[in-house]
């Protein structure tokens, strides 16, 4: 596999810098926050505010919400953060949630999820549920249409949108329209070939997937498909889907895994690959790429 001049400066500078397992929660969260600082000037769009409601069990749950330029109403994608289920706050994935509502035309809704270790499966899955329960609510009060709300999510965050998705086509409610998916975590029980040929010395490295689900769901077989949506048995009546993978990427298989079982379950899907990076660093071309997959799929159901 060829790696992009940009992806093998980016590993020959991270070579060094430790990752979980071998530094703590704490230190894995102040790395994410160092890296925030580097951020320029947000990118400016018509809406941005923050709610705060009643997520899984009761706790309090912020969402903020990202309301683009153009004409209401407006597609909404409930976002679940990644940062292998235990880092990143709302403030540091802000750009990338910005950059989505601005070249997506969606209204986002960046869910504050719990992070794990202090909550474990299937706590942060019920505060995606509860946000994409109060959206579809409260839709009209923020231009967007009842009928195109959908579920997205990077890497972790990917796993919890697949999830919820799962969760909600079962469940009969809420009906999500589509899914926006970049770099998914879908396979816990860490079985697929690239998980093998990627396993060190790409930054995300087996060990640290191990430790990360060991962290969101101690206890809970890996071949649970509660956190191994690939695992599941049944992929129809899912909604269209968007989805990115990257070359040189640990996860590759398994979100490739994904997309093939949902076409042959005949939903819609628009992937690709991004060839040249690694899961950290995917290259420049990796979110306008994305966001292209994102349109074709609202294209879809507009259509419909």
């Amino acid at each position: 596999m060829a790696l992009s001049a940009e992806a093998q400066a980016f590993l020959e500078a991270m070579k060094n810098v430790p990752q979980p397992p071998d530094m703590t929660v704490a230190e894995f969260r102040e790395a994410a926050a160092r890296l925030m600082k580097a951020a320029g000037d947000p990118l400016p769009i018509a809406k941005v505010e923050d709610r705060v409601i009643k997520g899984g069990d009761g706790q309090p749950l912020t969402l903020r919400i990202y309301t683009p330029e153009g004409a209401a109403p407006f597609p909404g994608v409930v976002w679940m953060r990644g940062g292998s289920f235990t880092r990143t706050t709302l403030d540091q994935v802000d750009p990338l949630r910005r950059l989505t509502a601005k070249l997506t035309g969606c209204v986002v809704i960046s869910v504050d999820q719990r992070l794990s270790p202090e909550a474990h499966f299937p706590q942060p899955l019920e505060d995606g549920e509860a946000a994409v329960n109060w959206v579809t609510a409260n839709a009209k009060e923020f231009n967007i249409d009842a009928t195109r709300i959908g579920i997205g999510g990077e890497s972790s965050g990917g796993n919890l949108a697949t999830s919820i998705a799962l969760r909600a086509r079962d469940r009969g409610a809420p009906k999500l329209a589509f899914q926006f998916l970049f770099g998914p975590l879908t396979d816990a029980s860490l079985s697929s070939p690239s998980i093998k040929q990627f396993e060190d010395g790409y930054v995300l490295t087996k060990r640290q997937l191990e430790w990360a689900y060991d962290q969101y769901a101690p206890g809970v077989p890996r071949t649970d498909p509660g956190i191994s949506p690939l695992l599941a048995k049944d992929f129809s009546k899912l909604p269209p889907t968007a989805i990115i993978t990257v070359e040189n990427d640990p996860v590759r298989d398994e979100g490739e895994r994904y997309t093939q079982r949902l076409r042959e379950a005949g939903v819609f899907v628009a992937h690709a690959r991004i060839d040249g990076g690694v899961h950290h660093f995917s290259g420049p071309q990796a979110l306008p790429t994305f966001f292209a997959q994102c349109t074709e799929v609202l294209k879809h159901i507009g259509a419909k």
